[in-house]
């Protein structure tokens, strides 16, 4: 689905527009890291805090300069979520009038309907987060890389080496998060489509008597979406604790790597302070997809949903179109 993004209508330009923020919002992550540990710096060696008044607002500006950027970012990618989710609903219920009930009996009412209300709702989402975090992705680790390598290239060697780690990581966490978050989809489709039926068939089972009985396969179906959706959950919370473990292992590989050159004298503060400050946000992109990627996740598979029922309504208009005759 991911790569699918780029044949929705304004992409590319709102993928300028979003990396060009990202550009600017990394550039003041350094200026803020710069002009920080040049505070720090001067107020240990016995400066006054009133003589640090000019570093303490280039470091403000710069903090409201990152600010502005990522509010702009989000607003941007979530008018595009907005505007493409409207588009992909219309569609898609349009489509669902030319594919007729057999394919709704075929799907199951629930699950289309289901899909309709919350699932255009869940990919609106999945836009809004993902775009702007894939960019910040690709931009904001190699500039913070670059300029940790230009001030201690033994931090910039950690960072590169432990880096991949993670991303190893995230990915073998994901392929078992997508195998749990399908089962849950599978299960919550069984029970919309239950709920649905339930609801048109219960006159028909109260005056055979059998409302009461019904009442044990709807929780059934139930207990089985909510074992589901536990086990989801479960996956999700670890994946948090062990991405925030690495990331905190490898900034204090960082730490320890400064610390001890630091106490020799073999580097001055000002750069071991700004490597440090800027370490975290080395990780922080990476981290962010990964805290948003279960959020994201059922977003994505009902976009990959909608656009199925998409492509078999013009399938199906294709084999129904009449085929010219040849003429001689």
């Amino acid at each position: 689905m991911g790569r699918g993004l780029m044949k929705y209508k304004g992409i590319i330009p709102v993928m300028g527009i979003l990396a060009g923020l990202t550009l600017i919002q990394t550039i003041a992550i350094l200026m803020q890291a710069k002009w920080l540990a040049e505070v720090i710096s001067a107020l240990f060696a016995g400066g006054k805090l009133h003589e640090q008044a000019g570093g303490v607002g280039l470091f403000l500006l710069a903090f409201g300069l990152r600010q502005c950027s990522g509010l702009l970012m989000q607003r941007t990618a979530a008018r595009f979520a907005e505007r493409t989710g409207l588009s992909l609903r219309k569609q898609m219920l349009s489509r669902l009038f030319e594919l007729g009930p057999r394919y709704a009996g075929k799907e199951g009412t629930g699950n289309l309907v289901t899909l309709v209300l919350e699932g255009v709702t869940k990919f609106r989402t999945y836009l809004e987060l993902f775009l702007p975090r894939m960019l910040a992705t690709g931009i904001t680790p190699a500039l913070v890389w670059i300029y940790v390598f230009m001030l201690n290239k033994n931090s910039a060697v950690i960072l590169l080496l432990t880096f991949p780690i993670i991303i190893v990581f995230m990915i073998l966490i994901g392929m078992t998060a997508q195998r749990h978050t399908l089962r849950q989809l599978k299960t919550y489709k069984q029970l919309s489509n239950h709920f649905v039926d339930s609801l048109r068939g219960l006159e028909t089972l109260k005056f055979l008597g059998r409302s009461k009985q019904h009442i044990l396969s709807i929780e059934k179906v139930s207990d089985s979406y909510r074992s589901a959706t536990m086990k989801t959950l479960r996956v999700a919370f670890l994946s948090s604790f062990a991405l925030d473990f690495f990331t905190m292992l490898s900034v204090a590989s960082v730490a320890v790597s400064l610390g001890l050159p630091l106490i020799k004298g073999d580097i001055e503060l000002l750069p071991a302070l700004t490597v440090l400050i800027l370490a975290p946000e080395f990780f922080l992109p990476v981290r962010m997809v990964g805290a948003d990627y279960h959020a994201t996740l059922d977003g994505k598979e009902a976009g990959e949903s909608m656009e199925k029922i998409i492509s078999a309504a013009e399938e199906e208009a294709a084999k129904a179109a009449p085929i010219p005759a040849n003429v001689s």
